[in-house]
């Protein structure tokens, strides 16, 4: 398999001070020029990837650097040998909202020649739920581009880079029908595109019965890409597809942006080969714009800057061996305390101080920098750790006896005892909706919480109104909806997969946003209701586990705080 990392100007400044916080001489004179990529702080033969995927809307955003790709060569400016592989592609979901793709397909063609790309994405479309109506259309623009890229490529190009052709589709007939009309043309070099936000069940069908169409008509392309796909519960299915004689390629930054976008209760931060996720320390820099208060007291700025330079200097103290674990945590929770942090956060730093994971780490980040790649804070702390987190990734994509470590594992279900949990904690219920209803057809409308009359939604949400908590509901009907939504009646519960699977997406794209505001996500549901959240899944999830309807019923009103009396919703 071929991992290929996205561009997205990913670089540190190589000579950058770390105990004072300052960039070298030659960040400052060229950045572009003189920072480094992955691939130079480990080593072109050691590179935690098998090539470098370049969007073209990615690169014409910035008209310095793309000048200069233009007089050099995609090579010479990303610092690369001609050998190692670049993919170019146009980056659709650039252009995502056009009626048309920005771009010809025959001038892309000229365009990846002169850049000087290994290979070379046709021009497609995104198929996705929110343009629903021009789903033909987009496929049809799609199609029509791949075949006249791949006449005109045959033509005058095929000497100078592979083509590589995109498939897209809505569901799995779209994409397998695009797949064999290409394969009858000849075409031998495919890319399936805009899965990167589907469900990995959709995926894994969608694979398992192209598996099916290659064996049935006895010819297999030379290779297939997958945009976007970095997922482990993948590898096993595109390992099947390579049992066939195919090659098998993908790209994601997923696993390089963990180190700064997952939230601190992920704990997902910084990566080990031992399978297991840590969060960053936050030391956010003092006087800047991370600090959200631009109105803060004078004497509260001055108190912050001080521990937050004791911080890092008891971090340092702590990785030398110098201080206890008590010692660098009272600091670390005086700081947190001072800057209105959340006091979770304290327990996440202390499993990563406990665990010193970059000390059983043999990449050259965490031997030349230590403890500083477990430190949240600016671009050269957190984007090394990015670093850190592709080379874990990539090493675990080349030894398959590891796969089993990172692959999801099914959702963790328990009867939580309810009543763990605190007032006024950020925490998320998310329930399903019920049979019973104020009504049945869509003349009748109402909120949502007035609307849905069962007696688990009934009892969920007079537990979430009790304790303050924020809650959703996922209806088969609507997809993802808030409790004051006005919504129609209607008569439909989820019951089949194919009922899940019609509101997945619209349930992930509404909820994905929502959950970096919670540090415990709680679902009081049944079972289909909790398959249409699989993909989402991760530590902060809890399922109750339950006998049964009433049993469940039970257990969250025994939760409910006994100071208040029982009310009735209407």
């Amino acid at each position: 398999m071929k991992y290929f990392i996205p561009e997205w100007d990913d670089r540190v400044d190589p000579n950058y001070d770390f105990v004072n916080d300052k960039h070298s001489k030659e960040h400052a004179e060229n950045p572009i020029k003189n920072d480094v990529y992955t691939w130079n702080i480990f080593g072109i033969e050691n590179a935690p990837m098998d090539g470098v995927l370049v969007s073209r809307v990615t690169i014409t955003g910035n008209k310095r650097k793309y000048k200069w790709i233009l007089s050099e060569g995609i090579h010479k400016v990303l610092r690369l040998p001609r050998n190692f592989e670049i993919m170019g592609d146009c980056g659709a979901f650039g252009y995502v909202k056009e009626k048309t793709p920005l771009y010809d397909p025959i001038e892309t063609l000229k365009y990846y020649q002169d850049l000087g790309f290994d290979y070379g994405v046709s021009v497609d479309h995104l198929v996705v739920p929110q343009f629903d109506r021009d789903k033909e259309l987009r496929m049809k623009i799609t199609y029509e581009n791949g075949i006249k890229s791949y006449y005109r490529w045959l033509k005058n190009f095929r000497k100078d880079f592979q083509l590589i052709v995109a498939i897209q589709g809505r569901n799995i007939n779209d994409y397998l029908r695009m797949y064999g009309d290409y394969v009858k043309h000849g075409i031998g070099h495919l890319a399936f595109g805009g899965l990167v936000r589907s469900p990995t069940s959709f995926i894994m069908e969608l694979i398992g019965e192209l598996i099916k169409k290659i064996r049935e008509s006895k010819v297999s392309p030379d290779y297939l890409h997958f945009f976007g796909l970095a997922r482990f519960s993948l590898f096993p299915k595109f390992q099947e597809l390579e049992e066939l004689g195919i090659q098998i390629g993908f790209d994601s930054a997923s696993y390089l942006r963990k180190a700064w976008l997952s939230s601190p209760s992920t704990q997902l931060n910084y990566l080990s080969l031992e399978g297991k996720g840590f969060s960053a320390i936050r030391i956010p820099f003092v006087g800047r714009k991370l600090l959200k208060n631009e109105d803060m007291p004078r004497e509260k700025t001055k108190i912050l800057k001080r521990l937050e330079q004791e911080c890092l200097m008891k971090l340092r103290m702590y990785d030398k061996g110098e201080i206890d674990l008590e010692g660098v945590l009272s600091t670390l929770s005086k700081f947190n305390r001072t800057m209105g942090g959340e006091p979770e956060l304290i327990n996440f730093y202390k499993r990563t101080l406990e665990e010193r994971p970059w000390k059983k780490c043999d990449c050259p980040i965490c031997d030349t920098i230590g403890i500083e790649v477990a430190i949240f804070r600016g671009n050269n702390r957190n984007r090394r750790r990015g670093f850190h987190n592709t080379y874990v990734f990539y090493k675990i994509l080349k030894n398959p006896e590891l796969w089993h470590r990172f692959i999801k594992k099914k959702k963790s279900e328990e009867k939580t005892d309810l009543l763990n949990l605190k007032k006024g904690q950020r925490v998320l219920v998310i329930t399903g909706c019920t049979k019973e209803k104020l009504g049945y057809n869509a003349s009748i409308k109402a909120p949502a919480k007035q609307m849905y009359q069962g007696r688990l939604f009934k009892t969920v949400r007079h537990y979430c109104e009790a304790m303050g908590f924020d809650y959703v509901i996922i209806s088969a009907k609507y997809g993802l909806i808030l409790p004051d939504n006005i919504i129609g009646g209607y008569e439909k519960v989820l019951r089949t997969k194919e009922d899940v699977k019609n509101i997945q997406s619209q349930v992930e794209e509404r909820l994905r946003p929502l959950l970096k505001n919670y540090e415990r996500i709680i679902v009081i549901a049944g079972k289909k209701y909790r398959e249409v959240l699989q993909d989402l899944w991760d530590d902060r999830f809890m399922a109750i586990k339950s006998k049964g309807y009433g049993d469940l019923c039970s257990i969250v009103k025994k939760s409910i705080p006994k100071e208040k009396s029982l009310v009735e919703f209407i």
